[in-house]
C-alpha cells in the first residue's frame, strides 16, 4: 500500500461516466463477479453525492483490479452511517470501505471539530485488522456553509494522518463556481466526472 495518505495526480482518458450506479445488482451476482485472483472489493458508502457514480465503469477503468460497488443513502448524516454500513460489513466483508458523508451535518449546531471527530469515530468503529478505511472529504460548496466545510476537511486531514486513515481530497480539482449545479451543493455533469475520477485515481495508485 502507498504511504501517502492523500490523493495523487494521474492523467488518463475521459469517459462518459455520468449515470446511475448499478443498484439492481444482487448480492449473489456481486459475489460471483469477484472471482479474479487478487481482486479486492471496494464499497463506496455515502450520502446522495455518490449516487451517480458508475461503479461498473470504475471497475473497468481499474482493469478489474478492484471490484467497486456504490451504495448511496439519501440525506444520510454521519450518525446514520453507523447503521448503514452494518449490512455491507456482514454480507461482503469488503477489503476497502470509502466513506463519503458529512455534507448533511454542516447545517447542524455541531462544530467543525465535532463533525470531523464523529466521522473518524465511525471509521474507527468499522476498522478491522484486514480492511482499509478511506475518508472522502466533503465536496466544496458554493454557499454560506463552504467555510465550515473547509474547516471540517482541514481537521479531517489531520485526524486521518494521526489515526492512519487515507483520505481523498476533492478540493484539489473541484471548483464551486464551475462544477456545481444551481443548487450550489450538488455536482453538475463536469463536476461528477471529476468526482468519480478522484475515486478511480486514488484506487489506481494502490496497484
Amino acid at each position: 500500500n502507498k504511504k501517502n495518505k492523500h490523493i495523487s495526480t494521474f492523467k488518463y482518458k475521459d469517459n462518459d461516466i455520468v449515470g446511475m450506479n448499478s443498484d439492481q445488482e444482487s448480492n449473489n451476482s456481486f459475489v460471483q463477479r469477484k472471482s479474479i485472483v487478487g481482486q479486492e472489493s471496494v464499497f463506496i458508502l455515502g450520502d446522495s453525492m455518490v449516487r451517480k457514480i458508475n461503479d461498473y465503469h470504475m471497475t473497468k477503468d481499474l482493469h478489474h483490479r478492484f471490484l467497486v460497488k456504490v451504495r448511496p443513502f439519501k440525506t444520510a448524516k454521519i450518525v446514520d452511517m453507523v447503521d448503514h454500513v452494518k449490512p455491507t460489513l456482514r454480507d461482503f466483508d469488503p477489503d476497502w470501505i470509502i466513506l463519503h458523508v458529512g455534507t448533511n451535518d454542516l447545517n447542524s449546531s455541531n462544530t467543525a471539530s465535532q463533525i470531523a471527530k464523529s466521522l473518524i469515530d465511525v471509521a474507527n468503529s468499522i476498522k478491522t485488522y484486514k480492511n482499509h478505511i478511506v475518508i472522502s472529504l466533503i465536496v466544496p460548496r458554493n454557499d454560506g456553509l463552504n467555510n465550515k466545510a473547509n474547516e471540517v476537511n482541514s481537521r479531517l486531514k489531520l485526524m486521518c494522518i494521526d489515526r492512519g486513515f487515507r483520505y481523498i481530497d476533492h478540493h484539489v480539482n473541484i471548483e464551486p463556481q464551475n462544477h456545481l449545479n444551481e443548487s450550489k451543493l450538488h455536482l453538475n455533469r463536469s463536476g461528477l466526472k471529476i468526482f468519480e475520477k478522484n475515486f478511480t485515481n486514488f484506487l489506481y495508485h494502490l496497484f
